[in-house]
Order: C-alpha cells, then structure tokens, then sequence
C-alpha cells in the first residue's frame, strides 16, 4: 500500500513540475487552466453577490446570477473534460485554483452596493476574456480543435453577458473595463 503512495505522490510532484513549466512556455492547457481557475472562482464570487446585494441589483442578478452560476460551471465541466481528452493537466486542488486565477478576492465587497458588486462581476468577466483570447490563439498554434471551439463559445457568452449587464447599470458595454472606450466622455 506504502508503494501505491510513493507512486501517486511521485506522478503528483510530476505533474506539478510539468504544470510549471507548461505555464512558463506557455501551452494551450496552461492557459485554459487559468481560465478553469478563474471560472471556479468567478463562480463563488457570483453565489456571493446573489446572496448579499441590495436594490436593483439584486432583482438582476437574482434573475441572471444563477444562470450564470449554472452557464460557467457547466463550461468548467466541459473545459476540465477538453483538457484531459487533449492529455492537458487539469487543475484538481483549491491550491491550484486559487493559485491559477487572477480574479481578485475580497470578501468585505459583499457589503458593497449592488451596482459595485454587479460591476465587479462585470470586471472579472472582462479579465476572464483577457485570458480567453490568448488560449484561443494557443489552440489554434496547437490544433487543439475542442478547445478552441469551447473558448470561442465561452468568449462569446461572456461578451453577452457583459453587455446585458452593462446595459441594465446604463452602462455602454466597454465602460472602465479593459477595452479603452474612446466616447467614456460622452456619458
């Protein structure tokens, strides 16, 4: 039983060695590992939001938090299971979630206004397609075909899901996320 252990424990340490290296390169699955990451944490932040905003938003993301709750776990499924058919490491840890993803925490924001909590959401779906579209481009550079074509649809469903909230805090779909919007003055 002792050499069973040794043998996880050794195919584990590998596996991290290899993840390392992989996100120094980086890979198409190095890449999409942060994007699992961001999507499990995104997922937390979103249940927080549900529970604890006030006002307007609260009546919003009652309506849509949970289909994006239930949307971005079903991609994390889907994602997790592209990565393994392509021999990809996926990430199986909190420790590896929470060191993968680049969503900020703070657990004082869940007595923040509605808006700010929606808008923070907002942000990280923003800061989720950052990483989308470098994983795209890595899966075209590797021919990883299904994982390309989960990106593009998340990339996408994400773009909708920033615009459909951005429009209910009056908001034009670029406003003080990363996409420099040119008319910002305007408003």
């Amino acid at each position: 039983m002792d050499s069973l252990k040794t043998n996880s424990a050794q195919a584990f340490a590998n596996e991290q060695e290899r993840s390392q290296h992989e996100h120094h390169v980086p890979t198409a699955g190095a890449m999409i590992g942060h994007i699992t990451a961001n999507l499990a944490v995104h997922a937390l932040k979103i249940e927080q939001a549900i529970l604890f905003a006030k006002g307007p938003s609260a009546l919003f993301l009652n309506q849509h938090g949970r289909s994006w709750l239930q949307k971005e776990l079903t991609f994390w499924e889907q994602i997790n299971r592209a990565l393994y058919a392509e021999a990809d490491l996926v990430p199986t840890t909190s420790r590896e979630l929470l060191e993968y993803s680049m969503l900020e925490e703070n657990g004082a924001a869940k007595y923040d206004s509605g808006e700010q909590q929606l808008f923070d959401l907002i942000k990280d779906f923003d800061t989720q397609l950052l990483f989308i579209d470098r994983a795209i481009k890595l899966t075209e550079k590797e021919a990883h075909e299904g994982q390309n074509q989960l990106m593009k649809e998340l990339y996408r469903w994400i773009k909708e899901q920033i615009a459909l909230a951005q429009s209910f805090l009056g908001n034009k779909p670029t406003k003080g996320l990363s996409i420099a919007d040119d008319d910002e003055d305007d408003d």
